[in-house]
């Protein structure tokens, strides 16, 4: 067997650390010695110690570790949660890199002593009163992270229906103030027809503007419109919607085109 030094300095984890890890369950030792205390472990728990370094380094949780250890003979659920995790880190590593040329854009235009901000003046505001629809629409308090999930919904009710939509889908965003866990959202599809269970959408004059890209550049349209508005002397007169020009599951994120409106008079 082997003392808790012993096992500390080959596996390179801290006393500090086995500890840690023997409090919460996670590696024990296998003898304690009731009249020191002393823990010792056994030399095949140095592969146990490898794996929760080997785990940890694909950035498992304690708990998840733990969890895979409690299971370690399954090996599909290991295999599943492997893929997970792969996933999200492949989603983590596009996230940075976007995250990455941003920043690098960004600094390039402070060298060049030019206004990080200077993108705002890009976005073009035009006025448009041109949109009339019969639509079908479902209101829901849902969290925006589930906002594809609503829209398959209403989806699937129209095809089980036959019913043939005419124009892009779209979203009025009713809410007063930003609460993405309990947003008052109606989604809606322009239908070629009216039935008994549509209504007439005409939101009358608005101002637009096109987000080309990524949904989290969506508040910078918001605050372009938001001031061209107040620079106009127009009044907001509605509650604002996006019409969604691409299918989020088939289009690459930086080609996204959501339009942007906002009912004024």
């Amino acid at each position: 067997m082997l003392t808790i030094g012993e096992f500390s300095k080959i596996s390179h984890l801290t006393l500090k650390t086995l500890r840690y890890y023997d409090e919460i369950g996670l590696l024990k030792p296998a003898f304690i010695d009731a009249k020191n205390n002393y823990r010792y472990y056994n030399i095949s728990q140095l592969e146990t110690a490898l794996l929760i370094a080997r785990l940890k380094g694909y950035l498992f949780s304690l708990e998840e570790i733990k969890d895979i250890l409690a299971n370690w003979e399954d090996t599909e659920l290991l295999n599943s949660k492997m893929k997970a995790k792969q996933e999200n880190l492949t989603q983590q590593i596009t996230f940075y890199s976007s995250l990455s040329k941003k920043l690098k854009h960004d600094i390039q235009l402070l060298e060049e002593r030019a206004n990080i901000m200077g993108y705002l003046d890009q976005i073009e505001v035009r006025l448009v009163d041109h949109l009339a629809y019969h639509i079908i629409s479902q209101r829901k308090q849902i969290n925006t992270a589930d906002f594809l999930i609503h829209f398959n919904e209403l989806f699937s009710k129209i095809s089980f229906e036959n019913l043939s939509p005419i124009a892009k889908p779209l979203a009025i965003f009713h809410s007063s103030e930003y609460e993405p866990e309990n947003y008052d959202v109606e989604i809606a599809i322009p239908l070629a027809m009216a039935t008994n269970k549509t209504k007439v959408f005409k939101p009358g004059l608005c101002a637009m503007a096109t987000l080309i890209g990524s949904y989290d550049e969506l508040p910078s349209i918001h605050t372009k419109l938001h001031v061209w508005i107040d620079e106009s002397n127009y009044k907001l007169n509605g509650a604002p919607f996006e019409v969604y020009q691409t299918d989020p599951y088939s289009t690459p994120e930086e080609n996204n085109i959501t339009e942007v409106y906002f009912p004024i008079k």
